[in-house]
């Protein structure tokens, strides 16, 4: 039987361990001899109490029992799934190591050494999210037949669209009502997201449309940023238009969610909108999608690689480049015109239940873990 052993994390909700999580799940109903070695957590302040993983104590418990792989084990391949990047060798025969480049600058932030030794490797797959993404390993010298692209998923049991009864009542539960034109934006709050250009065009908006309101979540529990505190630096920044009112409209959340509740938050948004400047993949769009909410994203970057104009309006951006990264720069007259387009339903192409059947089918975790699979015992 084949064998395979997984390096990562598990029980938190930070981006790599989620989808190491989902795509353990999935492994584990492959034919397959599957370890799992748990590698400390880049952030000694992240903890489990903190930022739980959110799952089902059902579905966590498929994931736990995963084991630890004996000491002397050699598997037929190592698959690493954490940060810092680990090029080093390793007891099987094959090495896939998971990582994403959201600026495109691996050089800047993988050691020289390191970097140099993984060029030469011949054992050693590089697997990526996006074609963006694997810009950067291109960039940091990776050649492109060590480079493999596989998007991330969704689990479509969990990440679906809600009966009307449970929408309007999880709306209500955020004190929104039917005429309300929910606006939502889910994530680190890091620079890289372009939460202040989001700001700006819902200041913008709102300025026309009175019924549209906003909610940020954010991950203060593992990155220490605040949505609310990223509003308060704003109002100081361009206080004509980002007053008290607005940031008084907005809804924040900043404690942990299940991935039932999460999906609930995707259900209840009219459009889920992410001006980001550079990302690896940018998961949170389409499970938003998944659950039914139109979204608006950059043009040009990460999300390119599985948006559909069934439930995707596209935001104008700009490539730009120094010395070290690139990235885009979403143009905020043409956030400020898609978000019209969809407040005023002028959106024609829009078609949610077309969307949430090509995602089920192209996109899924099962889809996205059997390409995977196929890649690794090739």
């Amino acid at each position: 039987m084949k064998s395979l052993i997984v390096e990562g994390w598990r029980g938190i909700n930070q981006s790599y361990a989620m989808v190491n999580q989902f795509q353990l799940r999935e492994l584990r109903q492959h034919d397959l001899t599957l370890y799992h070695r748990d590698v400390p957590f880049f952030d000694p302040k992240w903890s489990l109490e903190k930022s739980d993983h959110g799952f089902r104590a059902d579905f966590y418990d498929e994931i736990a029992r995963i084991p630890s792989p004996p000491d002397d084990f050699e598997p037929d391949v190592t698959y690493r799934i954490f940060w810092p990047l680990r090029f080093t060798e390793a007891r099987s025969k094959r090495v896939f190591v998971f990582g994403t480049s959201e600026f495109q600058n691996l050089q800047q932030v993988i050691p020289p050494d390191q970097l140099e030794q993984a060029l030469i490797k011949e054992d050693l797959t590089i697997v990526t999210s996006s074609q963006w993404s694997a810009g950067g390993f291109r960039r940091a010298g990776f050649d492109e037949s060590k480079i493999l692209v596989i998007p991330l998923g969704i689990d479509p049991t969990v990440f679906k669209p809600p009966a009307p009864e449970s929408r309007a009542q999880f709306r209500r539960s955020l004190n929104f009502n039917d005429e309300d034109f929910v606006l939502l934006s889910v994530g680190a709050m890091t620079y890289n997201k372009g939460i202040e250009d989001l700001l700006i065009a819902y200041a913008i908006v709102s300025q026309t449309y009175g019924n549209v309101r906003l909610v940020l979540k954010d991950q203060r529990t593992l990155y220490n940023i605040s949505a609310k505190e990223i509003v308060d630096k704003m109002k100081v920044r361009l206080p004509q238009l980002v007053d008290d009112a607005l940031a008084e409209s907005i809804v924040y959340i900043s404690h942990s969610l299940s991935v039932e509740q999460l999906a609930a938050l995707y259900g209840a948004a009219d459009c889920y909108v992410s001006p980001y400047l550079a990302e690896g993949f940018n998961l949170p769009p389409l499970e938003a999608a998944a659950c039914g909410a139109p979204i608006v994203v950059t043009r040009g970057g990460a999300t390119d690689d599985y948006v559909d104009e069934s439930f995707a309006l596209l935001i104008d951006s700009e490539l730009q480049s120094d010395a070290d990264k690139r990235w885009l720069k979403p143009d905020i007259e043409s956030l400020v015109e898609k978000l019209s387009t969809l407040i005023e339903k002028r959106a024609d192409r829009i078609d949610m239940a077309r969307a949430v059947e090509l995602i089920g089918r192209k996109f899924s975790w099962r889809a996205v873990v059997n390409q995977l699979v196929d890649a690794m015992f090739a």
